[in-house]
């Protein structure tokens, strides 16, 4: 089973459901629309619902589900799109503030690949991450993030073959990053130009 079959789901329900919208689902239907297989589709939704207590649970950040009727025989899931799954601010754009800690350390990380040279992917970001965190970081808890942010217009995806999607930092991301270094390098009394020579994080 591919994290990265996980990341072509959740992009999916995100794409079918509205905020506050719930729908029942067949694993099958689900393959028909993507290309996904049946089973592992219905993998990853009893993954979320700690079926298999071998496992860790994954999470689907923004999203609720839940075995629907599990006294049939026929096996259905209830899939809700949370309200609040969408943290825009009124006027339609997005602040730096606006994200979670971890969200802008997803930023900051495929900026630091791009960086580098590199062509940030999930398992790369995750890496980096992981690094950056001293611990592992779930896949369950950064693609769903991944795709907050792609949703927001903050980051693009693009796939780099049927498995694999690559990520890129927009003009807004990087102008958000920028921001954060001025105001954390004016609130150190410095200029963006010492911090950095003095060694300080880039931000």
């Amino acid at each position: 089973m591919s994290y990265n079959n996980l990341d072509t789901l959740l992009a999916f329900l995100r794409e079918d459901l509205e905020p506050g919208q719930d729908r029942i689902y067949y694993a099958k239907n689900i393959a028909t629309r993507t290309d996904l297989d049946g089973k592992e589709v219905g993998y990853w939704f009893a993954r979320a619902t700690g079926v298999y207590p071998q496992w860790d649970s994954v999470e689907f950040d923004g999203l609720e589900i839940e075995r629907y009727r599990p006294e049939t025989k026929a096996t259905r899931w209830r899939v809700t799109r949370l309200e609040d799954d969408v943290r825009l601010v009124a006027d339609g754009g997005v602040r730096w503030l606006d994200l979670s800690e971890f969200q802008q350390q997803v930023v900051k990380a495929i900026i630091e690949i791009e960086q580098r040279g590199g062509e940030p992917y999930g398992l790369g970001i995750k890496e980096l991450l992981s690094e950056r965190y001293n611990e592992e970081v779930n896949h369950g808890r950064l693609y769903p993030n991944l795709d907050d942010l792609v949703e927001q217009g903050i980051i693009e995806k693009s796939e780099l073959d049927k498995r694999t999607n690559a990520y890129e930092s927009t003009p807004l991301a990087r102008s958000m990053v920028a921001g954060e270094a001025e105001h954390m390098a004016s609130l150190a009394g410095l200029e963006l130009a010492e911090a950095v020579a003095d060694g300080g994080e880039r931000q």
